[in-house]
């Protein structure tokens, strides 16, 4: 017999691997299939940072800047960011999301909401709250893990 522990693990892993496959069906099915998942979650995170530079995202990443750099070259070439040097300092670059950028972060922040919406109806009236807490606890500790 499985143990809460075993099934809430079972249950992690499930949901992990679905939010995948969730993502990758709405990069395939819309105008962005050029995008991989990972590409995505750059994207998404440029969006979220605003103007940024490419050791920004490597940190918050917690990957190697050559890692970062390639995805952002390739982000660069398929026109979704686009790279800025600083007026006040030469050596640096910023990086921005072009217009198409933030397109595709739109429409992926309205998949998930649409996401949401589906999980809220199967809760309503009875755990929203409570979801919303145990969500944001979950959240921070996995902040706290990386």
């Amino acid at each position: 017999m499985k143990t809460d522990f075993d099934q809430v693990n079972e249950w992690l892993i499930q949901l992990f691997h679905d939010f995948m496959i969730l993502e990758e069906q709405f990069l395939r099915d819309s105008a962005y299939a050029d995008v991989t998942v990972k590409e995505l979650q750059i994207l998404t995170l440029i969006h979220t940072l605003g103007t940024c530079r490419v050791t920004d995202i490597a940190k918050n990443q917690k990957l190697a800047l050559s890692t970062i750099t390639i995805t952002v070259n390739r982000l660069q070439d398929k026109g979704y960011i686009e790279r800025k040097r600083s007026t006040a300092d030469r050596r640096v670059t910023h990086i921005d999301l072009t217009a198409k950028g933030d397109q595709l972060c739109a429409s992926h922040r309205e998949f998930f909401r649409t996401i949401t919406e589906h999980l809220f109806d199967s809760v309503y009236g009875t755990t929203e709250n409570k979801l919303a807490g145990e969500l944001a606890a979950l959240h921070h500790s996995l902040e706290n893990m990386k």
